[in-house]
């Protein structure tokens, strides 16, 4: 799969066919700003994944402020997150995340990229649609480039009961169906950031905090990804995770992955979680 689809995907999930349920969390907020949900008065500070792991570091504010990376191989690396009243500033890779009514609307970087062998570095932007009670309903992204102009996909989402149950992929301005995802959850109130379902990656962080509006109700308990030519290698290749939760006190604990495909091939993950 592309990388842009990839990483596109967790704030995608599209129109809104089905009105959110006002029963849905919203993160706790301070001084007008957004912080991380915490759970029986603990914030997630550490996810262990093998020999890799990730750290989590807050602001006075309470907002994710560092996310370590720790390598099985013993290196390092950072993001960081700057809060202003009007947008958010994803670091190192200098995303920059317009705010409006407290929801990302759009989100503007630069990509390098080879048009006819000839490198150049391009301006992107991401534009994210709400519906009035602050589900995100649409979001646009490039994939893409051509001679005139960017080729965008655009997702949109169903919710049913205060989760998103549904997730569709268009080229804009076609109606062919790219890619879609099917979503089943569980009873388990979500509080966690979404970083172990793989479509959940712009940004997972920003999306536990609200940012991209109200979130789903509860964990999910399964996805199920379908490839209609997204990537034409990859037509008619389908994928199912499904998610089982150790939970300690009402704090998620642990999370094991597991994945089957429609080509016969399954595996395991495990991530591990530690609260403070």
């Amino acid at each position: 799969m592309k990388t842009a689809r990839n990483i596109l995907i967790l704030l995608m999930m599209g129109t809104c066919m089905i009105a959110c349920s006002s029963d849905r969390t919203e993160s706790e907020s301070t001084n007008n700003k957004i912080s991380a949900p915490t759970v029986n008065g603990k914030r997630l500070v550490k996810i262990n994944h093998g020999d890799a792991s990730m750290s989590l570091e807050y602001n006075s504010q309470g907002q994710v402020a560092k996310v370590k990376y720790h390598s099985k191989d013993g290196t390092t690396r950072e993001e960081s997150y700057c809060y202003e009243d009007r947008r958010v500033i994803w670091s190192p890779y200098e995303r920059v995340y317009n705010l409006s009514n407290g929801h990302a609307a759009e989100c503007n970087y630069m990509v390098q990229t080879s048009l006819e062998e000839n490198t150049m570095t391009v301006e992107c932007q991401e534009t994210y649609s709400y519906d009035t009670q602050g589900c995100l309903v649409k979001a646009e992204a490039p994939y893409d480039f051509a001679e005139d102009g960017p080729l965008k996909s655009i997702f949109t989402y169903t919710w049913k009961g205060g989760n998103i149950s549904s997730v569709v992929e268009t080229e804009s301005g076609k109606n062919e169906i790219l890619s879609e995802y099917a979503i089943k959850y569980t009873s388990i109130e979500n509080n966690l950031p979404l970083f172990f379902v793989y479509y959940y990656n712009n940004n997972v962080y920003l999306e536990w905090q609200g940012y991209f509006g109200m979130r789903c109700k509860n964990l999910p308990q399964s996805v199920s990804y379908t490839n209609h030519g997204a990537e034409p290698s990859w037509d008619g290749y389908s994928i199912t995770n499904t998610y089982n939760y150790n939970l300690d006190d009402g704090l998620v604990t642990k999370i094991v992955v597991e994945s089957t495909t429609n080509k016969g091939t399954s595996s395991q993950d495990m991530y591990e979680l530690e609260w403070w």
